[in-house]
């Protein structure tokens, strides 16, 4: 994995490429770059990771824009924008049993009356507004139990 900072941006800004060994090392093809892949999840999460301990580039509460493109020698190139602008938590649920296991530990731990959950697509929703705290722990628990 090569990770390449980018100067003179508005926004910071870093471009990540991954060789078509490091995707196969992986498990991962240019069909499964979609965030409904788990792989592609857990690539991007060890990617911010590294921005994180190296670069200092924090994404927790903030928007985040992802562009990733398939290389023609396979592999990836991922371009990410980091903002300085607060966002909200978006997690979604495929059961509602597994949106209700969560809400069941996280009493006491959230300012509910801020909270949305909705029903959209086939699943649950659950939003969590930019001003609201989410502690390391509830988010753990969400991450847990949502896609």
């Amino acid at each position: 994995m090569t990770i390449k900072l980018l100067p003179g941006n508005p926004c910071k800004s870093a471009l990540v490429f991954c060789s078509e060994d490091e995707f196969f090392h992986m498990g991962i093809t240019p069909d499964d770059l979609t965030l409904q892949n788990r792989k592609t999840r857990l690539l991007l999460a060890r990617i911010f990771d590294l921005l994180r301990e190296f670069a200092g580039l924090r994404r927790e509460g903030y928007f985040v824009a992802v562009t990733c493109r398939p290389v023609n020698k396979g592999g990836g190139r991922f371009y990410i924008q980091f903002t300085d602008k607060p966002s909200g938590r978006l997690f979604e649920f495929r059961e509602a049993d597994d949106l209700l296991d969560a809400i069941s530990q996280l009493q006491g731990k959230l300012n509910w009356s801020h909270v949305n959950i909705c029903h959209s697509d086939g699943e649950y929703r659950l939003y969590i507004p930019a001003g609201l705290h989410l502690s390391k722990s509830a988010a753990a628990i969400l991450s847990e139990y949502s896609v």
